[in-house]
């Protein structure tokens, strides 16, 4: 019997967000889509730059593994909210960038020390869209199979 394959992601902070409210500022949070699942961050209140730490796990199952991991993030306003840009990360690119990728064909373990979280620069859905900034990102594995270095 395999044992279930976690990936942990967490949704640490944004920087140089859009200010959306006329105070200058945004009430931003962040949504996480994969597959037919939502995550949701806590909304922070009159940031550009908001810290979340949020984080989830996910099991994977071989052979249906998610394309794409989309993360949007909002402005939280009393009546709806405003789009405050997104990113789309294939799920294949996700271990080769700098520290956050393979090492010597392991994948990292979530509290890998050199596991570090990655900035993804948030991009418009249509042109009139006011984007700025960027999400910072970690993903790591938690299985019995790749080690965790805190323990």
């Amino acid at each position: 019997m395999t044992a279930d394959l976690k990936l942990r992601i967490g949704v640490v902070s944004a920087r140089g967000l859009a200010a959306a409210d006329k105070s200058g500022f945004s009430d931003p949070y962040a949504v996480v889509r994969v597959d037919e699942k939502k995550y949701s961050t806590k909304v922070i209140k009159q940031t550009l730059d908001p810290v979340w730490n949020y984080e989830f796990d996910i099991k994977l199952q071989p052979g249906k593994l998610p394309n794409l991991f989309n993360v949007t993030v909002w402005d939280k306003d009393t009546f709806g909210r405003d789009f405050l840009g997104e990113v789309s990360i294939p799920v294949k690119n996700i271990f080769d960038r700098n520290n956050g990728g393979l090492s010597d064909g392991v994948p990292r373990h979530y509290n890998d020390p050199l596991n570090q979280p990655q900035w993804y620069q948030l991009n418009k859905r249509m042109e009139k869209n006011n984007v700025s900034g960027d999400v910072q990102i970690k993903f790591g594995f938690l299985e019995e199979h790749v080690r965790d270095p805190q323990q």
